[in-house]
């Protein structure tokens, strides 16, 4: 990246800008778009909405505490201008939390209340601490208003006293107690007649300014009615009896009250205590900001130093703090990238994007420095590997690295872990509501809060660390790729945490305009991958990295062309969504944006784990084998890795990576394992279901059962129950020892959303076989492809095998490929003869702690992408993609029934388009047979769980008609019928051509 604005940016210091920063006491603030325009941010609305808003919240009361500031940054609520950024809760005004509750306990144990202000008047008035001092010094004080007063403050006791002086008259009880009640002094009402006790404390206090004559009489008086009728008051006596008395009568609206409740109320009343020639004139102490407006007093409470507290204590606006603290936020709030540094906004090197576009003068007003964004473009490659349990991301930088990304972790300043680099590719919604309304109101960069939706690392810890919590459970989204997959099968829902369900439409294919801003669609349906994809671009596109136009992703070597490009338009949305608008809206600024599939997984971890093994193509080449057992798919990949010859030497290659073949299974990847060991733990358990009302979920591609329609269901509950389960059985599957109890207690939800108590057994034995054979099968179907290509393996070399992606670290793949152990010489055998060929197996590649940019089994499939981008010098020939037209080979064994025996007449990687004789039409009828299973290739019989038998019927058809098949994508096949193939093209019409999805069935 170049360095960007070098213009004088020099003004004056931000606090005396006409600045000011909101600190309430929880939450990141969530109304950047309010401040954000279409073409960044605008910063004189920035400012006048933050004057707005202290000033609407300073006057909805009348009084604040002033506090000092040194005990308020004590607190760690707030700190000085020199490390504002590191301010997160700004601008809102809106939360109360117990944490400011202790900050206020702190502040006054500090004694840092320096007096309070009055909003309308602009009066500051002393400290409570300044009347506690006073009334110590003065037992006894009169309430007065101007001159007239109004009770007298016993201050022991908090108690007001009215007394009738110098008044002869003598009054019953009964008309002492409603003369009492009727009496309206200082604006009180309920006074009433003192009991003996009270009048006795009150009578004999020292310094009763009351006191006169003989002790202790009041005015001389030694007769006052108290409740229990007169009393004399004089030394000695204290008897009462039934006789008239004086009037006397007590209240005690400030019996209890803190010094800071009478000050208040002194302040609010216009009332002041006096005794004798002293008294406590609270009003006369400040008037130095009488007047004031609002803003202008900021300014004055920013140079004494002190900040406002509301006299509950929940909040506290800190003068100090500018109104354009948000920008130290832009990256933070949504995606908890780091907090910007003060360096990033006003050092005239560095720089916001989102201010560019602004007056240059109105920048120098508040010491901001705006960038182009256009001077951190890039065109170096970013490499994503879209995966099913987590995603990496890889790019390159401008000295030729390759770095990995983390996405989504809690803490950036942590010290990073390998495992950080794999990014789940989870997703949890918190208030969906909020974040849709937020997220279809600005294209670029909308303001998100992360306190709406999590994404990859912090989503992922919600979703293990609460499997019991069905309410978070059910607001997390995982699996984001098989989801893609299934979308348009099988409907899925989540509740985000308010409660709100969200149903998921099936994934459609919206391609933004090349090189043209985007349109915002706001009645689109939402796209969960296209969220995660802004996720990953706001990391990547950060404004310590620069911004990057060039992204490839890869994907299994058997995803339709059709899922893929709706992938790919989600990527191409989300990714040019994390760009700013002040870059977008520039002319022809996104014409070198592209999202585009570069190569296969497998064959991309072959580019990067071949050279990080230290092996050499050498002259002959050298032939490689990946198996790379992911969290969705296990997929096969063959190819040459060779020097590259004259020709493609003077095209500027050094080496070649010729792809020969690609295969694998959809439906074998961990994540699928996994739902297969939970749904055959609920068929285990189908009697416990069955009174519990338990519904659960059932894997593509497993195979349903009788009365199932009871118990498989769509519905969140389906799903959340899987999830619990899962929870509980991955140990079992991703640990080297095959250990789980035999009985397992755990809440369910049943069909209408209630928790139940469920003790399920679990069969060990029978879960581990399933595992173990599922894996075995795609073991043999690796080497059964291998087999078939065993002529394109050079004279004289060996097989490089290529163990990927973390699935390939289970216990039974270990065994499988152990070449001393008692499984793998047994698949040679069935897969090769008697003369298998020579065959060096490489494990996964370890993780490594001490260079976390070193390829992994998992890490190694984006790292290879980026050897293999455009002006690499490494040229990857796709015989793949040649031969099936950009699509993914054909899946399936295809073909009828001979004596209860499956004779295939289409196998995986056929041709497409092509016409086959399946036989001839018995009565217009034919049973066809279909399986992906490699045992297809050496005999399959009806009835085996594996083989699908579906009829068709044809009721149009000729005797002598028979069946013709050919398959047109990767699961589907068309069927027509005629006498013969020479006759075929002329019968095949659109009439009679019948398409089948076998996947659907």
């Amino acid at each position: 990246m170049k360095d960007g604005n070098t213009k004088d940016q020099s003004a004056s210091p931000m606090q005396q800008q006409n600045s000011m920063r909101y600190q309430q006491e929880n939450s990141v603030p969530s109304n950047t778009a309010a401040m954000q325009q279409s073409y960044g941010i605008d910063v004189t609305n920035l400012y006048n909405k933050a004057l707005s808003e202290f000033i609407d919240t300073f006057k909805k009361q009348r009084l604040w505490r002033l506090i000092a500031k040194e005990n308020f940054v004590a607190t760690g609520r707030s700190q000085n201008l020199s490390s504002i950024h590191r301010l997160i809760d700004v601008l809102n005004v809106a939360v109360k939390t117990a944490q400011a509750n202790d900050a206020v306990k702190t502040i006054q144990a500090n004694d840092g209340v320096r007096g309070l202000l009055d909003a309308r008047t602009g009066l500051r008035y002393p400290p409570a601490d300044s009347l506690a001092a006073f009334l110590k010094s003065h037992p006894f004080v009169f309430l007065q208003e101007g001159n007239k007063v109004l009770a007298l403050l016993h201050a022991k006791t908090g108690r007001l006293w009215f007394v009738e002086a110098r008044n002869n008259a003598f009054y019953p009880l009964n008309e002492g107690k409603a003369k009492a009640a009727d009496l309206w002094s200082a604006e009180l009402q309920g006074w009433r007649l003192p009991t003996k006790d009270e009048l006795k404390a009150f009578a004999t206090a020292p310094d009763n300014p009351y006191r006169e004559g003989q002790d202790y009489r009041l005015f001389g008086e030694p007769d006052w009615l108290t409740i229990e009728g007169r009393c004399d008051v004089d030394k000695g006596f204290w008897n009462t009896n039934s006789s008239p008395g004086h009037f006397i009568a007590c209240h005690d609206h400030w019996v209890g009250a803190s010094p800071e409740t009478l000050l208040v109320e002194l302040v609010s009343k216009g009332r002041h205590l006096a005794i004798n020639n002293d008294s406590f004139r609270q009003d006369t102490l400040g008037t130095l900001w009488q007047g004031f407006d609002a803003e202008r007093l900021m300014h004055a409470l920013t140079d004494a130093g002190l900040a406002l507290q509301d006299l509950d204590g929940k909040l506290i606006i800190d003068p100090d703090i500018d109104p354009l603290a948000s920008l130290y936020n832009l990256d933070y709030i949504p995606c908890r990238l780091p907090l910007l540094e003060l360096a990033q906004i006003q050092d005239p090197h560095k720089g916001l994007w989102e201010l560019w576009g602004n007056d240059e003068t109105l920048l120098k007003r508040f010491d901001l420095v705006a960038r182009d964004p256009k001077l951190d473009t890039c065109t170096h490659n970013v490499a994503i590997d879209f995966g099913t349990s987590s995603t990496v991301v890889a790019l390159s930088d401008e000295h030729g690295g390759r770095r990995l990304l983390r996405i989504g972790v809690r803490d950036f300043y942590q010290t990073p872990r390998s495992a950080d680099f794999e990014n789940p590719t989870v997703l949890e919604f918190i208030d969906y509501a909020r974040f849709h309304a937020a997220w279809i109101s600005q294209t670029y960069r909308p303001a998100l809060d992360w306190n709406w939706v999590h994404a990859a690392h912090e989503a992922q810890a919600s979703f293990r660390d609460n499997p019991g919590d069905t309410a978070i459970l059910a607001s997390i989204l995982p699996r984001l790729k098989q989801w893609a997959l299934r979308s348009d099968k099988q409907t899925q829902r989540i509740r985000d945490r308010q409660g709100m369900e969200i149903e998921l439409s099936a994934l459609t294919e919206r391609n933004p305009v090349r090189g043209q801003p985007m349109n915002l669609e706001t009645d689109a349906p939402f796209d969960p991958i296209e969220i995660y994809a802004w996720f990953l671009g706001m990391t990547i596109n950060w404004r310590g990295r620069g911004l990057y136009y060039k992204y490839h992703l890869t994907f299994p070597v058997k995803y339709e062309r059709e899922v893929k490009d709706k992938i790919l338009a989600s990527f191409r949305r989300g990714l040019q969504r994390s760009l700013p608008a002040t870059l977008v809206m520039q002319p022809a600024a996104l014409q070198p944006f592209s999202v585009t599939e570069i190569a296969s997984e497998p064959a991309a971890y072959a580019a990067a784990a071949l050279p990080h093994l230290d092996l050499n193509p050498g002259d002959g080449g050298l032939f490689y084998a990946v198996f790379d057992f992911g969290g969705g798919t296990t997929d096969f990949d063959f190819g040459l890795w060779r020097l590259a010859n004259d020709q493609e030497a003077d095209e500027g290659y050094d080496q070649v990576f010729d792809h020969l073949r690609s295969a694998g299974d959809n439906y074998l990847g961990g994540e699928n394992l996994l739902e297969r060991l939970v749904y055959h733990c609920f068929r285990h358990n189908l009697e416990i279901c069955r009174t519990q009302k338990i519904h659960f979920t059932r894997p593509l591609g497993e195979a349903g059962f009788t009365g199932d329609e009871a118990f498989v269901h769509p519905t969140q509950a389906a799903q959340t129950n899987t999830v619990l389960l899962a929870s509980k059985l991955r140990p079992f599957m991703e640990s080297n020892e095959s250990q789980i109890d035999a009985q397992l207690k755990i809440e369910l939800l049943d069909k209408d959303g209630n928790k139940k108590t469920c003790e399920l057994s679990l069969d060990k034995d029978a879960l581990d076989q399933l595992l173990f054979r599922r894996m075995e099968g795609g073991v043999k179907a690796f080497l059964s492809e291998l087999a078939s290509l065993r002529e394109e393996v050079p004279t004289g070399q060996p097989v490089h095998v290529l163990l990927a992606g973390n699935g390939s670290r289970s216990r039974h793949i270990t065994a499988l490929f152990d070449a001393e152990g008692e499984h793998w010489p047994r698949l040679l055998q069935e897969c090769f003869g008697d003369a298998p060929p020579e065959m060096v197996i490489h494990p996964p590649l370890p993780v490594n702690e001490n260079n976390h940019h070193a390829p992994t089994a998992k890490t190694g499939v984006a790292l290879g992408v980026l050897r293999l981008c455009p002006g690499e010098n490494v040229k990857l020939i796709d015989q793949v993609r040649s031969t099936s037209h950009d699509e993914a080979p054909f899946r399936y064994f295809v073909g009828k029934l001979r004596r209860d025996e499956f004779i295939h007449v289409l196998s995986p990687h056929t041709t497409y388009e092509q016409w086959h004789l399946l036989g001839p039409l018995h009565q217009g009828v034919f049973k066809l047979g279909y399986s992906t299973s490699a045992r297809a290739r050496s005999g399959m019989y009806q009835g085996d769980v594996e083989l699908r038998i579906q009829r068709f019927d044809f009721p149009a058809a000729a005797p002598q008609d028979k069946l013709f098949v050919r398959a047109v994508a990767p699961t589907k096949i068309e069927l027509t019928y005629a006498p013969d193939e020479a006759v075929l093209s002329e019968h095949a019409d659109q009439s009679r051509i019948e398409t089948v999805d076998l996947e659907i069935g």
